[in-house]
């Protein structure tokens, strides 16, 4: 083990620290969905994406898949696609994903993951009260606080959100939304 110890609760705080470290904006898309004051948090995709530019002046740094290119934070933090990694392999290793997004201070609102194809895997940390996830079962809602243990769920079949929360959040959402691009699981 190089980034953690192996134990949840531990491993916790230690992703906290890496995730402060990080500059974590919302780009258009999420802006759409929900505003969050830049200084204070926003929402991120770590992964690839088919989009090949930021902006009409700025292009994103190409993959060796064809069609597809880094996100900004692929770009700006490239050694936290192992440090994501093993944390997945410490705490839930025979999920296999392409892509992570990135929450700080973000409390979205209900929503399903369209583009997603299948389960999910939801971590929360930082030091906050409330904040836990709730998903709708049909007439049930299972509600589930992501600091304590992995939540698996699909989140492109249920409509899920985080309940209004004090302080300082942040989740990480590993997932897969590139059904033709199976090469590209980790």
């Amino acid at each position: 083990m190089k980034y953690f110890i192996g134990d949840w609760h531990a491993d916790n705080a230690i992703m906290t620290e890496y995730l402060r470290d990080m500059e974590v904006i919302s780009g258009t898309d999420r802006n759409k969905i929900l505003y969050v004051t830049p200084s204070k948090g926003g929402s991120n995709l770590y992964g690839y994406t088919w989009r090949s530019y930021i902006t009409k002046t700025r292009n994103r740094t190409k993959t060796k898949y064809d069609n597809l290119w880094q996100t900004k934070l692929v770009d700006m933090y490239p050694q936290f696609a192992e440090i994501a990694k093993e944390f997945r392999d410490l705490h839930f290793p025979n999920f296999k994903y392409s892509q992570i997004q990135i929450n700080k201070n973000y409390p979205i609102p209900a929503h399903k993951d369209s583009k997603n194809v299948g389960w999910s895997v939801l971590c929360s940390f930082g030091d906050f009260t409330g904040g836990r996830t709730h998903i709708k079962l049909g007439k049930t809602t299972l509600i589930r606080d992501a600091r304590n243990a992995p939540v698996h769920f699909n989140g492109s079949r249920f409509e899920h959100w985080v309940e209004p929360y004090e302080g300082e959040r942040y989740s990480l959402v590993y997932f897969h939304n590139m059904k033709k691009r199976p090469e590209i699981l980790v």
